[in-house]
C-alpha cells in the first residue's frame, strides 16, 4: 500500500456520548476521562438512590454491598478490603459502590433477597442484575472481581450503543494506522503527521522527505521543524501502542493495527481501534483498559517489536 495514495483528509472522531456523530467535520476535542461521568469521590456511597442515579448517568455498574454491624465477616471486609487503595481507585471510575446496612434498610434487603452477609449485588448499565457474591474474600480476589464487573458492563454498554451506516466492518475505505511499505518499513498514522494531529487536531499529509523513527516505526512529518519537535518528545506525538488496538490486545492477546477511521483522543493522547465496537468499549471505560494493559503480553510481537519495549505500560 502506498502512503502517497491517501488524499482524503479526515477528522479523528471521538465519542463524548454514545449518540454523538462519528464524523463532525471539525477538529476533534479531547475526550474526558470518563463518558458523562459526574464527579464522584473514590469512596463508598451510603445512599442507594444517589448511587443509582450516578450509575445511570455515568453508565457504570452499580455495586450494592449489604452488611451489618454485628457481622464478623463484614467487619473483616471493612478492615482489610473495602477501603484499600486498590479498591477505592476503582470506585467512581469503574464501578459505583454503595454500602447498605441490612438492619437499617430492611425493605431494600428484602427486595434483593439478601439472606447471608456480606452479600454484593451487581446491576449493569442496562438495569439487569448481573451477579451476586456471598461472603468475605481477599483483597486480590475482590479487585479482580471489580475489574471483571467493569469489563462485563462495558460489553453491555457497547451492545446498547446505536449503530451507524457511516462505517461498517466491511467498509473498504478503512485505512490501517500502521502500514507496511514495499521496502518492509512500518509507517505510523498512515503517513499523516502525528505532530499536526496532536497539536492542531488536523489530518495533514506527511512527507517521506521528513522522517522520524521511534521504536522501529517511521513517522512522516511536514518539515524539519516538525522532525525536531517529534524527536524532542516522541511520546507526546505517537499514538498509544503506535496505533495498535489495545482492546484487541487485551481481549485476544493479539497486536492488531487500528484503523484511522476509528480514532479517539483521551487525555491528549491518540488511540486507534480495529473496530467501532472496540472503540466504544474503550470510550465507555478507558481507565480500566489502560490499567489492565500494564501487564499485557502479545502473541505476535515479531510483527510489532515495539510492544516488547514497555510501550504497553501507561
Amino acid at each position: 500500500m502506498s502512503v502517497c495514495s491517501f488524499t482524503t483528509l479526515l477528522t479523528v472522531c471521538f465519542l463524548a456520548t454514545p449518540d454523538m456523530d462519528l464524523f463532525s467535520g471539525m477538529p476533534p476535542t479531547e475526550m474526558q476521562p470518563a463518558v458523562n461521568t459526574p464527579e464522584v469521590s473514590h469512596d463508598w456511597l451510603n445512599s442507594y438512590e444517589e448511587a443509582k442515579e450516578l450509575a445511570a448517568k455515568s453508565k457504570l455498574p452499580l455495586l450494592l454491598h449489604f452488611d451489618a454491624t454485628w457481622c464478623g465477616a463484614c467487619r473483616r471486609m471493612d478492615r482489610d478490603v473495602l477501603h484499600r487503595e486498590q479498591v477505592t481507585a476503582l470506585l467512581g471510575q469503574s464501578v459505583i459502590g454503595v454500602r447498605i446496612d441490612s438492619d437499617q434498610h430492611k425493605k431494600l434487603t428484602a427486595e434483593f433477597k439478601i439472606s447471608t452477609l456480606p452479600t454484593e449485588v451487581v446491576v449493569f448499565a442496562d438495569g439487569t442484575v448481573g451477579g451476586r457474591y456471598v461472603g468475605a474474600v481477599s483483597l486480590d480476589t475482590y479487585v479482580a472481581r471489580l475489574r471483571k464487573i467493569s469489563g462485563r458492563n462495558s460489553d453491555v454498554v457497547a451492545s446498547q450503543a446505536p449503530q451507524t451506516d457511516d462505517i461498517s466492518e466491511s467498509d473498504s475505505s478503512k485505512r490501517s494506522c500502521l502500514i507496511v511499505r514495499h521496502d518492509g518499513k512500518v509507517v505510523g498514522v498512515s503517513g499523516y503527521s502525528p505532530v499536526a494531529l496532536t497539536v492542531q487536531r488536523q489530518w495533514k499529509k506527511g512527507s517521506d522527505r521528513f522522517v522520524a523513527t521511534h521504536e522501529g516505526v517511521d513517522y512522516f512529518l511536514q518539515s524539519e521543524e516538525e522532525v525536531r519537535q517529534f524527536n524532542d518528545k516522541p511520546d507526546r506525538y505517537i499514538p498509544r501502542l503506535h496505533g495498535c488496538d489495545l482492546v484487541e490486545l487485551f481481549q485476544e492477546n493479539r497486536a492488531t493495527a487500528g484503523s484511522i477511521e476509528y480514532g479517539s483522543f483521551y487525555l491528549g493522547e491518540a488511540f486507534f481501534f480495529a473496530s467501532l465496537e472496540n472503540r466504544e468499549r474503550f470510550v465507555n471505560n478507558p481507565t480500566w483498559f489502560l490499567g489492565v494493559m500494564a501487564d499485557a503480553r502479545t502473541a505476535n510481537n515479531e510483527k510489532f517489536p515495539f510492544l516488547r519495549t514497555g510501550s504497553v505500560d501507561n
